[in-house]
């Protein structure tokens, strides 16, 4: 990719993010985002078909370049991983905040997000549930964990990463007691 294609797709996205902290996606027109974005709609459909694309572009960026961050991350612990991932969200924060609570009429980011970051810890962990539970334990674990991010986001990172990656290892913990006898 050239330049002047990297440019445009960065100025595309940025305009698609500010717009998107003012309305859903399904509002948003491509020639609306052309004119945030300085281009002419003619550039725009060389690289997408419509805004959704954009949208699906900027998310998948967003997975992968988590993903690249996380597999740098040397896996001591649990907590240690955990930490390195609400560590990239504060870092991130404006980014995240936009996508884990703006509704984008799509399915729900943050839990791709969320399910994303405890499948790659149980490639390394492998929890005692039952195969036939486990896909109903990680919901409950993603659902969870999401709740406590968007909370401490809310709170404007009040809490250390630390702190609160140690707290989402107890409540998983926790919910995998009755499991860990059998």
């Amino acid at each position: 990719m050239n330049q002047r294609e990297k440019l445009t797709k960065l100025l595309l996205k940025q305009s698609l993010i500010r717009l998107l902290n003012e309305k859903n996606i399904s509002q948003i027109s491509v020639k609306e985002l052309c004119t945030a974005a300085g281009i002419n709609r003619s550039t725009f459909y060389l690289h997408y078909a419509n805004a959704y694309e954009l949208l699906d572009n900027v998310e998948r960026e967003i997975m992968d370049n988590t993903r690249e961050y996380l597999g740098k991350i040397e896996l001591g612990d649990n907590i240690t991983y955990i930490t390195a991932f609400l560590d990239y969200i504060k870092k991130n924060h404006d980014l995240f905040a936009l996508m884990l609570f703006k509704s984008h009429d799509q399915p729900s980011f943050a839990q791709r997000l969320t399910n994303e970051v405890l499948m790659s810890i149980d490639r390394y962990v492998h929890i005692t549930v039952p195969e036939s539970m486990k896909r109903y334990t990680y919901a409950y674990l993603v659902n969870g964990s999401l709740a406590i991010i968007q909370e401490w986001i809310r709170d404007e990172f009040t809490m250390s990463s630390k702190v609160l990656a140690q707290l989402i290892f107890t409540l998983a913990n926790h919910c995998l007691i009755p499991f860990e006898s059998k």
